[in-house]
Formats: C-alpha cells, sequence, structure tokens
C-alpha cells in the first residue's frame, strides 16, 4: 500500500529529518524512524533508488518545519529495512555524499527537496594538507587511547583514509563534537579549512579526556590511600592484640584517654567521653562520623567544668579601678561595689544579672570590662545584635553537618575559667522569626534558679553557669520581651551633662586620643572654650561618642601639622582654643539656637521626647482651615500619640467655654504635623504638648519661644509623670531653652539629679493643664486658680 500519491520530480529527493544528529559520508549506522514523514520518506525511497536526504533537526519538536532545516545535509542509501511491532522502522543506512539542499517542501506529510552536490576544493598552495592528515590521525588515535569507546575496525579505516575529506567524514562521524561544530564541518567545502577546524576540535576533545581521566586517578588514589591507611590501622591493631595489648588504641585515641586522665572532669562527662571513646575506636579513621566525634570530645575536654574557687577581692581597689575607667556613674559603681562585698561574704551567692540601659556613648560595654577587671575574672563579650536564631545560644545538635555549640558555651570555652564576666551586647536588638525565638533560650541563661544546669544541645551535658557573671546592655527596653527583663536587674545608665563631659574629655579622652596619634611628647593641651564650642556646635548627643571622634580628628590633624613643621615632637606646642577648633572641623554642624525665633507664629509648641539616643526637642506644628472636620496628624506619628492628639483636642473643645475660646468646630480642619517626618515618634509623653499647640492655634496666640514641656495628658485634664527626665533636659540645655513644664509627679525624679543637670533651667511642676496656661499664654486667663510652682 503506497502511503502517498504522486512522483518526484529528476532533481527532488525524499528527506529525512534526524534529531539532532549530523549524518556524514561513510557512516554506516541503524536509524530508528518513528514519525509518520520519516516513513514516508523510507517508504518513498524503497519505491525508487532507496536514497534519502539525510539532514540534521535541531530542535525537538514532534512535526519538522521546512524553514528551520539547516542547509547542509548528506544523501544516504538504505540498505536495510525492518518494521517493529510498535510500528515504527529500523533502518540501516550508508552515507554517500555532502549536499546543499534548497526548495523544501512538505506535501502530504513529507518532506522533499532538491539536493545540490558540495564539490570539495582541494587546492593546497602551502601543501599543509599531508602535515594536518597525519596530525589528525595521530591526534585520533590518542583519542582512542583515552575514551577507550573507538573501535580498532574504526582505528584502521581513520589511519588508511584515501583521501582528506574521507578522513575528515570519518573522523567528524566517530567524535562527538557539538552540534553547531559537527554542521560546520559537514557544509565546509575547503578542503584545508576543514581538517584545521577538525584538528582544532579534535585537540579540545583531548585536552578534555586528558583533565577527566587527571581527576579520575586523583581520586583514584586518593581512596587508595584511605584503603591503605584502614588497612595498616587493621594490621597494627592485630600486631598489638599478639603483643598482649588488647586495647589496640591509635594515638588520637590515646591522647584523649591522657588529657581525660590530666583534667578534673565531673563523673557524667568521664561517662560520656568514654561511651564516646568505645565509638571512635570501633570506627574506621577514614569514617566521616569519626572527625565528628574526635571534635565532640575536643570541646568535653576544653570546656572548664570545675568550678572556679573562691577570690579573695579587696573593695577599695575595686572602686579604684572602677573611677579609674569612668567618671561619675555613681549609681551603677555602687551596685557593683554592693555585689563585690556581698561575693566576698557569701562566694555560694548567686550572680545577679545585671542590665545597663542608656543612650549609645554612654560607657555601658566598657563598664563590663571595667567589672571584670575589679573582680580579677576573665572578659567575654557576646553581642547579641541581629542574633535570630535560638541556635545560636543553644547550639545546633550533632546531627547537623558543621554543628557548634551556641555562643554561650564558646563564650565560656573562649574565657577558659568556670566564673568568666560574660556581658551580652545589646539585648535589645534581639530579633525573632521561623528559626526561632533566642530571647526565650536566654531566659534559662539569665535565671540564677535555672543555669546551674543549662544544657546546650550540642554538648548535651548540663553546664553550670552559676559561677558566671552576666551583664547585659540595651538601649532601650521597649522591645525586651517582659518574661527577659523580669529576670534582668536594670541599673539606668543617663546621658552626661556639659559639665560632665568636659570633665571625661580632659581626664580620659584627650589623653587616649594624644596617645593613640602618636602626641604624648607634645606638648598639647585643649582650652575649656576649646570642648565648649566641640560638644556644642560638633556633637549633638547623650554620649561621649562621637565627641571623642571630633577629638580625634583634631589629633590627627595636629599630627599632620608637627610633621609638616619638621619639628621634633617634644619642641611642638599648641594651645587648642575655639578658633582654632573651627579652623580645623570646619563650619559647626549643630546651632542649638536655631529654633528660637521670637516671632514663632501660634499654633507651635515644643515638646521635649526620649529617644534610643537620648533626649531631643520635638517642635509640634498645627494649622485649622476650611475643611470637612477632619483631624489630619502626619509626622509618623504612632498610636499612642495619635491617641494623645485626639484626648488634647476632645479636652479643648470640652473646656472652651471655660477656657474663653471662640471656636467654632463646624466646617473647620485641624492639622497636626511633627517634623523629621521619616523618623517615627510615639508616646505619651508629647500630651501637653499637643494641647498647648493646639490652644495656640485656636486663640492666635505664640507659645513663648525659649519653653519646653513634656508630660501625659488625660481626658480630665491631668498632666502624669513621665520617664527620661534627665535626657529630656539635657536637650534642653543644648537647645538653649530655659523654661521647662514638667509633671508635678516627675519632682523627685529631679531633685536626685545633679546640679549640672538643672543648671541655666527654669523648671515649673503642674498637675493640671489649667496650671501651665499663664505661663505659655499671659494674661489669657487670669484667674487661674493655681500658679505654677519655679524649681529653686
Amino acid at each position: 500500500m503506497r502511503l502517498f500519491s504522486g512522483k518526484l520530480n529528476r532533481t527532488e529527493m525524499p528527506v529525512l529529518p534526524l534529531r539532532e544528529m549530523v549524518f556524514f559520508p561513510g557512516l554506516v549506522l541503524p536509524v530508528v524512524v518513528t514519525r509518520s514523514q520519516g516513513k514516508n520518506a523510507v517508504h518513498f525511497a524503497m519505491e525508487s533508488d532507496r536514497r534519502v536526504i539525510a539532514v540534521t533537526q535541531t530542535d525537538a519538536s514532534e512535526r519538522t518545519v521546512p524553514g528551520k532545516l539547516p542547509e547542509t545535509a548528506t544523501i544516504a542509501h538504505v540498505v536495510q529495512l525492518m518494521k517493529m511491532p510498535d510500528g515504527s522502522l529500523r533502518i540501516m543506512l550508508e552515507g554517500q555524499e555532502r549536499v546543499r539542499i534548497s526548495n523544501v517542501e512538505s506535501d502530504e506529510d513529507r518532506l522533499r527537496a532538491v539536493p545540490r552536490e558540495i564539490r570539495p576544493d582541494r587546492s593546497d598552495p602551502q601543501g599543509k594538507l599531508p602535515q594536518l592528515a597525519r596530525l589528525i590521525q595521530d591526534t585520533f588515535k590518542e583519542y582512542a587511547l583515552l575514551s577507550g569507546v573507538v573501535t580498532t575496525d574504526t582505528q584502521r579505516k581513520v589511519a588508511g583514509a584515501e583521501s582528506a575529506d574521507r578522513l575528515a567524514d570519518l573522523v567528524g562521524g566517530h567524535v562527538p563534537f557539538d552540534l553547531e561544530s559537527r554542521l560546520e564541518l559537514l557544509g565546509e567545502p575547503e578542503t584545508t579549512r576543514r581538517l584545521e577546524m577538525l584538528a582544532e576540535l579534535l585537540n579540545g576533545e583531548v585536552e578534555l579526556l586528558k583533565l577527566k581521566r587527571s581527576v579520575k586517578d586523583r581520586v583514584r588514589k586518593r581512596l587508595e590511600k584511605n584503603q591503605r591507611d584502614y588497612f595498616l590501622q587493621e594490621q597494627i591493631r592485630e600486631l598489638n592484640r599478639e603483643l598482649g595489648n588488647e586495647s589496640g588504641e591509635d594515638d588520637a585515641v590515646s591522647e584523649i584517654r591522657q588529657r581525660m586522665k590530666e583534667t578534673a572532669l565531673p563523673d557524667p562527662v568521664v561517662q560520656r567521653i568514654t561511651k564516646e571513646l568505645d565509638r571512635l575506636q570501633k570506627l574506621p579513621p577514614v569514617s566521616p562520623e569519626s572527625g565528628i566525634i574526635r571534635t565532640y570530645l575536643d570541646w568535653l575536654l576544653d570546656l572548664p567544668w570545675m568550678k572556679a574557687p573562691g577570690r579573695l577581692v579587696n573593695l577599695v581597689e575595686a572602686a579604684a579601678i572602677l573611677d579609674e575607667d569612668h567618671y561619675d556613674m555613681s549609681k551603677p559603681k555602687d551596685r557593683l561595689l554592693e555585689y563585690i562585698a556581698v561575693h566576698t561574704l557569701n562566694p555560694e551567692m548567686k550572680s545577679p544579672i545585671l542590665c545597663f540601659v542608656g543612650p549609645p556613648g554612654t560607657g555601658k560595654t566598657s563598664l563590663g570590662r571595667s567589672v571584670a577587671r575589679a573582680l580579677g575574672r576573665e572578659f567575654v563579650r557576646l553581642s547579641l545584635g541581629g542574633v535570630r536564631d535560638e541556635a545560636e545560644i543553644r547550639g545546633h545538635r550533632r546531627t547537623y553537618v558543621g554543628a557548634l555549640p551556641g555562643r554561650i558555651i564558646q563564650s565560656v570555652k573562649r574565657a577558659g575559667t568556670h566564673d568568666p564576666v560574660i556581658l551580652l551586647d545589646e539585648i535589645d536588638k534581639i530579633g525573632n522569626d521561623f528559626r526561632g525565638d533566642p530571647s526565650s533560650a536566654l531566659l534559662e541563661v539569665l535565671d540564677p534558679e535555672q543555669n546551674s544546669t543549662f544544657s546546650d544541645h550540642y554538648i548535651e551535658l548540663p553546664f553550670d553557669l552559676s559561677q558566671v557573671t552576666f551583664l547585659t546592655t540595651a538601649n532601650t527596653l521597649h522591645t525586651v520581651p517582659a518574661a527577659l527583663r523580669d529576670r534582668l536587674e536594670i541599673i539606668e545608665i543617663p546621658g552626661y551633662t556639659e559639665l560632665e563631659k568636659h570633665r571625661i574629655a580632659r581626664d580620659f579622652l584627650i589623653p587616649e586620643q594624644l596617645q593613640e596619634n602618636g602626641l604624648h611628647q607634645a606638648r598639647i593641651s585643649f582650652r575649656s572654650d576649646a570642648l565648649s564650642t566641640l560638644i556644642r556646635e560638633y556633637t549633638a548627643e547623650s554620649g561621649v561618642r562621637s565627641l571623642k571622634r571630633e577629638i580625634a580628628s583634631v589629633a590627627r590633624k595636629l599630627a599632620r601639622d608637627l610633621l609638616e613643621s619638621a619639628t621634633e615632637p617634644g619642641d611642638y606646642a599648641r594651645n587648642v582654643g575655639s578658633a582654632m577648633v573651627r579652623r580645623l572641623l570646619g563650619p559647626p554642624r549643630f546651632r542649638h539656637d536655631q529654633d528660637l525665633q521670637e516671632d514663632a507664629p501660634p499654633g507651635l509648641a515644643r515638646g521635649l521626647a526620649w529617644t534610643e539616643n537620648g533626649g531631643v526637642v520635638l517642635t509640634v506644628e498645627t494649622a485649622a482651615y476650611e475643611g470637612s472636620e477632619d483631624l489630619i496628624l502626619t509626622g509618623s506619628l504612632g498610636d499612642v500619640m495619635k491617641e494623645s492628639a485626639r484626648t488634647a483636642l476632645s479636652l479643648i473643645l470640652a473646656e472652651r467655654d471655660t477656657l474663653g475660646i471662640p471656636f467654632d468646630r463646624t466646617g473647620r480642619t485641624i492639622h497636626i504635623h511633627v517634623p523629621q517626618g521619616a523618623i517615627p515618634k510615639d508616646g505619651p509623653s508629647a500630651g501637653i504638648t499637643l494641647y498647648a499647640a493646639l490652644i495656640s492655634l485656636l486663640t492666635d496666640t505664640p507659645v513663648p519661644p525659649d519653653v519646653a514641656m513634656t508630660g501625659e495628658l488625660t481626658l480630665t485634664g491631668r498632666i502624669l509623670p513621665v520617664g527620661g527626665i534627665k535626657e529630656k533636659l539635657l536637650a534642653a540645655q543644648r537647645k538653649n531653652l530655659t523654661r521647662i513644664v514638667l509633671p508635678e509627679g516627675n519632682r523627685t525624679d529631679v531633685d536626685v539629679l545633679p546640679r549640672e543637670g538643672k543648671k541655666g533651667l527654669e523648671l515649673h511642676y503642674a498637675e493640671q493643664t489649667r496650671e501651665i496656661l499663664p505661663l505659655l499664654f499671659p494674661g489669657l486667663i487670669p484667674d487661674s486658680p493655681v500658679r505654677i510652682q519655679e524649681a529653686t
């Protein structure tokens, strides 16, 4: 039965597409034909001269598109045809000649094309063909030896090829070059160019096989060495048994046993080490488990398991060390000296967990180092900022690749003693995610009642942390979980006053920076006005970190000046004043009096706020216009601050008749804005500031520019106490604000402040909003029932 009707023209031939296969002349290969296009081509060839055009199909699509076939092909003779049970055809093809095809057409599920013979150009003006042919034959012989897949018959055919084109066809058909290179090799008419291309491709294949052979040889040698080592170890064990040494231990096991004898260890640890050693002896040295066990045993032997003996600490010397390293800080120092005293009288006392809370740059971390010096113990700092994985605290189980103990156990090992001082820095910046909550893992570590049996996932044995003195630091307690905060004894380290910064700079920072910058032999002094300029015009902070950087900058510039002046360090003298500071550091970065405008518009009030970086002055701006009776709040305000604004407005509307405020809310929109909108702001302490700004707006009366305030506002007009009083007063001093309104409940907080913390400030206390109006708006309410009290 004929599969299609019609006859080919005299010049046309059926086309047999071969998926990703390049057929060269001279090759005899079996081909399985499963698609209808190929079957039709084969059947038509069998009915005519048994010849087809074997062309490469570069894609894997089921149906061949004529326009996507390459121009280069091979005319092949169908030597044999077999019909398979599944309907496919198994044919044996013999390549005859290279052709270029054109006019490829598809008709009735068959392909036909017009072939044109590729006439080889055998011109060889330079006489390179014999050398190229010899080179290819030698390289092919090397390829056959390396690959091991080329038959002897093929090697004989290549060695005895009668022409250069025949050689190229044989090698190109038996070496698996990439598809594009094989098509280019098939279609190249110039014989010299074909052989050059073939030599280059064949050399690349040989180099690749050499590389594979080299890698394989290295792997084999390494395996042979491991097997040899294992065999020798087994021989040594057998010889030891014959000599009466039943243990047959290798050097590593013997070393571990020796260390175990020399180290004081609790019984559970000895039992665990012995058990792991028995497992280790049964494993071959090349086993991965062997390395895991040895690492685990090293950790067990390196940890200080036994309790440290009691230390006698001289209280006077400890106080001298604390005073030497830090200025003032009387409250933290007193608490630390109390701990040292009690611990000296009762060495078995459970160590409290102290938490130093304060703005950056106030010396919290360095205070922990001083505590270790005073106690005569090792100091380890452990930064917890950004830690999100519980395993960072408790460690990974040994089933994981690369498992290690947690940071607590690592810190104890690094200290090398059972009673170090471990500082957990930035405890307020611990995160949590899907990997666990590290703060929950710290609950056991920081609980004196539980940490005597701390369990690390890697060690798997209880470790006693009761002798460890844990200190923590934080900038704020708001982000510390309540359960963890309950285990901490909070010691606040507030910001420094300007006088305190003067003394810290003079006694600590300047000598340190002169030493670090090589100016200790020079005669350099800083006048008081220079320090005031550095503090007021180049820093704005509660701590002294920025001040230290600015002093270091001045010292570096003086060091450069010393070398440029070609002066001996001992002869170099400079008396640094405010003018020299400005000349060296450039224009001032901060102007603390820039907000004090005598012509401040109505609707503007200044409040005092506390942040992690210390106290700041916030300005509240308000405006009213025709609208839809909305209250608009902008400036990245939090929910608590938004509620304070609504409370202030409701209180004013409720008391407008009593206060004599002629304001009609109908059809009016009020907008409240707090500048620096990119910085989130929240908290209740801006309540009376919002209240004062709205009163100023509605009465068209400006608030005096030298007044600032802080306090929580209630709907009944009460002013409740707030926190961070010292930092807020320091911020007011930096901004040259002189009159401060505070809640009456904060009077005791102010009483304990040093005199310089209140210097230049006129403090006023109030319990009700009506008490602050005469100060803010003189003459507005002449019959105020209570006068504002001034601090002495």
